[in-house]
């Protein structure tokens, strides 16, 4: 077998309601998703033993979703070990919302499907992926698309074409998605037909490009969660909004934020030396 490699992209949240809890603990969410050209790299190659190896500046936890689609797929189907060494150089920053660690997970039963000839049928390898976690339909999926439930029922965007520029900002430190849902219940949510009503309000001005108004239909619930108790992102949302005169927006459980612009826009504002020193800024556009 030849070294396989493989990106992975990262996802923006443009739009994400909560429904409402789940009797097994999760919650029901409505969200529009747009995958983007920020990656981590991955490369399948052949070994006699399984083995995974993280690079990049973060430290990876040994609990990770790629370890756990492994075990997973070893207890499905009675394997010992998978022939192959794993290795994934980590470019999405770990808890930033960003989808990187469920991003690895789809690439790697997907590839593990192939190479190991288990030919799992689509429904399948969704099943096992929403086992490992909410966000991993979406990238098997691997299209702009609206997902629901807590995140296995994926609806693909056909008849959208566009791409959009985002300018990303990312702090030094995780979110951790447990609290953010935790302090949720403090909040009010939308209903599932408000939700509905708005992402198709949001996919038509996404369909004629106009960024104003795509501005004032994007919308977290975590976000106002988020914002309630994490003094810096709030303070941070603030300044990039005054600095770029541009909405930011929360993705995900955060922390990053993001501005979303036309593709063809040229973004040549620097910030003032040692501002926001603990936030990386990233420029990508939708894939």
């Amino acid at each position: 077998m030849e070294t396989k490699k493989i990106l992975t992209p990262a996802k923006i949240n443009l739009y994400l309601e909560v429904i409402d809890k789940r009797k097994d603990g999760y919650h029901n969410i409505y969200s529009l998703i747009d995958l983007i050209g920020l990656y981590d790299e991955i490369e399948v190659h052949p070994s006699k033993n399984t083995k995974v190896k993280f690079y990049g500046k973060w430290k990876i936890p040994e609990n990770n979703t790629v370890i756990k689609t492994l075990d997973i797929l070893k207890t499905k189907f009675s394997f010992k070990s998978f022939p192959f060494f794993i290795k994934i150089n980590k470019k999405i920053p770990p808890g930033s919302g960003l989808g990187g660690a469920s991003s690895d997970a789809a690439a790697i039963l997907k590839v593990i499907n192939k190479l190991s000839n288990l030919n799992l049928d689509e429904k399948t390898l969704i099943d096992i992926g929403t086992s490992i976690g909410a966000d991993v339909p979406l990238f098997l999926k691997g299209k702009r698309c609206i997902i629901r439930g807590k995140g296995e029922k994926v609806k693909p965007i056909i008849n959208l074409n566009k791409k959009f520029k985002y300018i990303i900002y990312v702090p030094n430190f995780e979110i951790s998605t447990k609290i953010i849902y935790e302090k949720l219940k403090s909040f009010n949510y939308k209903n599932l037909t408000s939700a509905k009503a708005d992402i198709k309000i949001l996919l038509n001005f996404m369909y004629n490009n106009d960024i104003e108004n795509i501005e004032k239909k994007i919308f977290n619930r975590l976000e106002e969660v988020s914002l309630s108790f994490q003094e810096e992102i709030k303070k941070t949302k603030i300044f990039l909004e005054k600095f770029y005169n541009k909405k930011f927006f929360l993705t995900g459980t955060g922390g990053a934020l993001y501005s979303i612009f036309s593709k063809n826009t040229i973004i040549n504002n620097f910030l003032p030396v040692n501002k926001l020193k603990n936030w990386q800024k990233i420029i990508t556009d939708s894939i």
